[in-house]
């Protein structure tokens, strides 16, 4: 499974930001390419400043995070809540350079947390290792790298 605690996975999934120029047009969905890395950025805080509420259901614990984590791949034209929207109530872009740099930050800080870093909740899936985060941060990023293009 490909997941940012390992390097190349994460040096990888950065050399495909890199090549983002800000002018790609989303394959499918409604974003930009600088809501799509504001909404990346917007995650990437999720396990360090979780400022969204805990929506986790037993159900999306104990069945759809697995799922997700280990054995879907990430779904398109999924309906995010408002709060991680950028075109509703999420965070909104900022510059593009600096929110890439933002981005990359975060990746580089999740992956490379330790084993055993408390990090906090998912909305949808409730507790979540530095290792789980790890995988869906990958995936996520790929999943959104991919509706642009890249």
């Amino acid at each position: 499974m490909k997941t940012v605690r390992n390097e190349s996975n994460r040096v990888r999934l950065i050399e495909r930001l890199i090549e983002l120029t800000g002018a790609e047009k989303p394959l499918w969905g409604k974003m930009t390419v600088d809501q799509m890395i504001s909404h990346l950025v917007q995650a990437g805080d999720l396990p360090f400043a979780g400022t969204l509420p805990d929506k986790s259901t037993i159900v999306s614990r104990t069945f759809i995070k697995p799922l997700i984590l280990y054995v879907l791949p990430m779904p398109k034209e999924v309906k995010t809540s408002a709060e991680m929207d950028q075109q509703a109530k999420g965070r909104s872009p900022g510059e593009f350079e600096a929110d890439r740099r933002l981005l990359v930050d975060s990746i580089s800080k999740l992956g490379t947390l330790s084993v055993d870093h408390e990090c906090l909740y998912h909305p949808m899936f409730g507790k979540m290792s530095a290792k789980e985060w790890g995988l869906i941060a990958h995936k996520h990023i790929d999943h959104h790298l991919k509706q642009f293009g890249v």
